[in-house]
This record gives C-alpha cells, structure tokens and sequence, in this order.
C-alpha cells in the first residue's frame, strides 16, 4: 500500500537537563530509583512529542487536554471523542416482519429472506437520509457514513448493529497521529477497547554518573491570604526542587505488526505510514527542547539514533540503554558520547539493517568519528538536521 511503514525500528533518545527538572514525583522532586539514580517516565517524553504535534493543524491528536469554552472544566474521553469526530455510531436494528416470521422449517430461505428485508431497509435510509453511504457491510449489518462539517456521521442498519459499532470508532481513533504511535486504552460509555502502541518508549535512565539533586528558595510577590497564617503580612517563600545535570536515555521500538490485527478489522485503514514515521523522528528530537516552562527551561533533546531493518528481518536487538555512554571531560565543559558498543553490534547485523540515523547537538556533545565507520550510517545534526559527513548509501 502507498506510504505503509512495514518496517521494524529500533532506537534511543538522549535528553539533558541542566539545573532544571524533566519530569518530577508529586512532591515536585526529580524523580529517582530507590539506588538514588534519577529517571524519568516515558509519559514525559510522550507528553513532549504530543505537545510538538501540536505545532500541525492537520495533526490529529487525542490524548491532550481540551477545554468547555463555558467555564474551562477539561473534557472527559467520551466529550474528546464528539468534539474530534462528530457523535458515537447511531445503531438501528431490523427486526423480522411477518413474511420472514412466516417461513418456519427451511433455515436457509428464512436467512435468506431475512438479508433481503435488511437489505431494503437500508436501501430505504438511503432514499430517506441522503448522501449516506455503504462502506462496509459486516454480517448483515450495514455501515452507513455520511460526512457533515469535516466530521464522519455513521449509522449501523442490522440485525445486530450493536456486534459492530467498534468498527467506526477503531476507524476514527486510528485518525489520530498520536494513537497510530502510541497506541490507546480507549474507556468510553461506548465500551472498552484496548490499541497496541506500534511506538513503545521506555523510561529514560539518568546515564550521568552524578545525580546531584538540590532545593532553592523562590519567593512569590504576594502574601498568603490565610489571616491566621504567621506568613499574612508578607510576601510567601516557596521553593523549587532540580537536577544538577543528567541525561536521560530513553530505548523505544517500531514495530507496526503491533497494530495489525485491529488495522485488518476495520478494512485496512489507519496503519502506519512513512509520514507517520517522519513526524516521530521530528517530535521525538526536537519535542524537548520545545517544550519550555519554568522547571523545563535547561531540558534539551541532545542524541538520537534509529536503526531501521529491512522488512524481512525478524531479529531482535537488545536494549540501548546500556550500551551508550555519556561521560565528563577534564578539559572540556561538553560531555564525551561512547557509541562504541553500539558500533560494535550494528556491525555484526550490518546484513539485516537498512538504515542507521543518528543525530547529535555538537555544541553539548563530542564523539569519536568511528561513528561514520558504522555501515550504512547517516549522522546528522540534532538542530539543523544538516549532514555531518556524506550519509553512507
């Protein structure tokens, strides 16, 4: 099919923070293992990609907060769903007339008679409602849609309508980006439906040797408004918790065989597409950096790398996360990034991959040039996306 991604993807995203705090616990501390190491979750790093999704009007994406323009109250999963796709299935069962009710002894006539009655009604919704159309019939039910104002508008006319009515909201849902990638756990008033992410994220481990977390004093211009507070007559002392300097390394993997068997259902529509893949590897580069706020301003996207395998292959790497290194430097404030591990084993599966990108912020980090030696390699700037040597063919 045009623009199907069939292939599998493996890879690691490198994310600094420089006296600031990537993603904090409830009590606003960087979040650490119980060995003191600091860590982030993968939800942080989704909610970054999302975020830089947003950039696209033409992006679809679900799982981000909306707003009642009324009185601002964020809008619950069922509410997101009709303000992105227009209302829920409208399910219109047939029951058997008379002259179906009549046939008592030969099954097979009585199906028969049955299909053709249903058949006829929604030949008659047709005629009734215009601009309705079949596009999917389903076990003697039938799959109405109509478009009003960019939104789809389905009707399920049937014997059991109600057998199919995940049917149009799959379809609906895999129209957004971010469900395509990450997959879903749709809880509804229309049911429970559960999508396998094609893009996994792990945690993001603080590779650093250090894990120098410390609490500074920030004071807020107003006093508390508490009469009885000691604090009532001054402004209010607050505090803020970050990281010294970590770097977070995130593993992720592609694999869209994980989306398959719900893609075949729905006749083939929302698989993932080389478009699709595209808009990651921007987002999953650049949606860090993007995302500023007070507690985020030092957390930078600085190192990425996505191995692509041919469509044949069925091989399994092994994770990232250890095989990357990132270390201090005496006579240098940037840090020394060791690929040499991952060298080593892209070299001996060099015949099962298609491609290697690698992308890095020379400003933070050095390399080894061994990196270009990698087969059939293309490094290339995390900010500018310009080549740092000719890309291997």
């Amino acid at each position: 099919m045009k623009n199907r991604f069939n292939s599998r993807v493996f890879g690691a995203v490198l994310v600094k923070a420089t006296v600031a705090n990537y993603n904090a616990d409830f009590t606003g501390s960087p979040r650490t293992l119980p060995n003191g190491v600091v860590y982030a979750t993968d939800k942080a790093l989704k909610y970054a990609i999302r975020n830089y999704f947003k950039l696209d009007s033409d992006n679809n994406i679900f799982y981000t907060t909306r707003y009642k323009k009324e009185n601002m109250q964020p809008l619950d999963i069922d509410e997101t769903y009709i303000e992105l796709f227009g209302e829920y299935p409208k399910l219109k069962k047939v029951e058997e007339n008379k002259e179906v009710k009549a046939i008592k002894k030969d099954a097979e006539k009585k199906k028969e008679a049955f299909s053709k009655q249903i058949k006829e009604e929604v030949e008659k919704f047709i005629n009734e409602n215009k601009e309705y159309k079949i596009v999917q019939s389903i076990n003697n039910n039938y799959l109405l849609k109509k478009e009003i104002d960019g939104k789809s508008n389905f009707v399920i006319v049937g014997e059991k309508p109600d057998d199919i009515k995940r049917v149009p909201i799959l379809q609906n849902l895999f129209k957004s980006l971010d469900i395509r990638l990450f997959g879903a756990t749709f809880a509804s008033k229309e049911g429970n439906i559960s999508i396998h992410g094609n893009a996994q994220i792990t945690h993001g481990i603080n590779i650093y040797a250090q894990n120098n977390i410390f609490t500074e004093d920030i004071v807020s211009p107003f006093r508390n408004s508490n009469e009885n507070s000691d604090d009532s007559q001054q402004t209010t002392i607050g505090n803020q918790t970050v990281l010294e300097e970590g770097h977070y390394l995130h593993n992720f993997t592609i694999n869209p065989k994980n989306s398959e068997d719900l893609i075949k259902l729905i006749d083939n529509q929302g698989y993932l597409t080389t478009d699709d893949i595209d808009k990651f590897k921007e987002g999953i580069n650049r949606g860090v950096s993007y995302l500023d706020s007070a507690s985020k301003i030092g957390v930078e996207n600085e190192f990425s790398i996505f191995v692509t395998l041919k469509e044949s292959e069925k091989i399994q790497l092994p994770s990232f996360t250890t095989l990357i290194k990132v270390e201090e430097q005496e006579e240098s404030s940037k840090r020394k990034l060791d690929l040499s591990e991952i060298k080593n084993l892209l070299e001996d599966v060099a015949d099962k991959i298609e491609k290697v990108e690698i992308y890095i912020d020379a400003t933070k980090l050095d390399y080894d040039d061994k990196i270009f030696d990698i087969p059939k390699v293309c490094v290339k700037s995390i900010i500018s996306n310009k080549e740092l040597q000719k890309c291997q063919e």
